[in-house]
């Protein structure tokens, strides 16, 4: 049998499968990333599973009560794993719902009004301006530079809010959609969890890849997911919680609703929450709330900032060995390049990268 035909018949099975799958790529992108953030939890399950079988044949007399345990045992872990993905994405959805439902209405209201408006400034907020330059002595040079700062102030503030929330709107439909969607990813999760072994070792084959080198490169996709998780996932979180409690401190309407938004935000570089917390801070300052907008803003660019500042670059440069700067860069990228999926698809394509060096490295010196 000519060597190259099994190799063939993998990739063969790789291109069905790849055509299949194609119309979802991101789909298919973040189950497979999800299921190997989570396969130590299912490789966890499975060992206590397999110790608890060898107490039942060690200590059991043959039977069909036996046989039971065993089948069960056998069982377990997979619908332990599934149990557990299901809470670990219903139970967050469940609690935003609860929280933000009752006034996710007025606030989607809001934005409904501004983007209706085209997103611009309220006239009342850019009024101080206007009078400030009535009250300016006669100066072409001066009022030019004023009409041009308000028309940039104008279109800065269109963009931003255009940006926040050109998906929000969509968000009731499509339900259809949304449902195939969660379900094929949580089947290809659960599928590429379950195969795992056989995913690795035909990849191995395929690409004629000894098994530890395939597995050094899977651990950096790993440490780099885990560092995304707690990097962006879990500090956007603490600062949406953070925006929501000063935005319910300072007085602004639906602080819950808002302080969603800012999460949404918060992973995107450089700017993050402050779309959102800024806009708002103008806006106290404009209805004459001068206490309550100067104490916003202290709150987001100390307390909120800090978190970002602090605990992103300490996660993310301990699973990805990189200078933070290369890590912001490579989310930037990212964004570009994939959309919001890209704030996960950057960092874990540095990562494969900078292991892809290692390696090479590492036969340089061999050879």
């Amino acid at each position: 049998m000519p060597a190259f035909l099994p190799r063939l018949f993998y990739l063969l099975a790789a291109l069905a499968i790849f055509l299949l799958l194609w119309p979802n790529p991101v789909t298919l992108f973040m189950a497979a990333c999800f299921s190997c953030l989570t396969l130590p939890l299912f490789r966890r399950l499975r060992w206590r599973a397999r110790r608890r079988a060898w107490q039942i044949r060690r200590s059991w007399s043959a039977g069909r009560a036996r046989s039971v345990c065993l089948a069960l045992c056998r069982q377990m872990p997979l619908i332990n794993y599934i149990t557990m993905i299901i809470s670990a994405l219903v139970v967050p959805v469940a609690t935003l719902v609860l929280l933000v439902s009752p006034q996710a209405a007025a606030g989607l209201a809001r934005l409904r009004e501004l983007r209706e408006n085209n997103f611009q400034l309220p006239p009342h907020w850019l009024e101080p301006i206007r009078m400030l330059r009535d009250s300016l002595p006669e100066s072409p040079g001066m009022e030019k530079l004023l009409d041009d700062f308000v028309q940039h102030l104008d279109a800065m503030a269109s963009d931003a809010v255009s940006m926040l929330v050109s998906h929000s709107f969509g968000v009731l439909g499509g339900t259809m959609d949304v449902l195939w969607t969660t379900f094929l990813f949580l089947t290809l999760t659960v599928l590429f969890t379950t195969y795992a072994h056989a995913l690795r070792t035909i990849t191995a084959r395929i690409f004629h890849m000894p098994q530890a080198r395939l597995r050094r490169f899977l651990h950096a996709i790993f440490r780099a997911l885990r560092a995304i998780m707690l990097g962006i996932v879990l500090v956007a979180l603490a600062q949406g919680f953070l925006c929501g409690l000063g935005f319910a401190v300072a007085g602004i309407n639906q602080p819950a609703f808002w302080g969603m938004l800012a999460a949404l935000v918060a992973p995107i570089p450089m700017v993050g929450t402050a779309l959102v917390w800024l806009p708002l801070c103008i806006s106290l300052w404009f209805t004459g709330k001068t206490m309550a907008a100067v104490g916003l803003a202290l709150w987001g660019a100390l307390a909120v900032t800090s978190v970002d500042n602090v605990l992103r670059p300490l996660f993310l440069q301990q699973g990805i060995r990189a200078p933070f700067f290369v890590l912001i860069l490579a989310i930037l990228c990212g964004l570009v390049s994939f959309g919001p999926v890209g704030l996960i698809a950057g960092p874990v394509l540095l990562a494969f990268a900078i292991q892809a060096v290692e390696e090479g490295n590492l036969l340089h010196r061999q050879s």
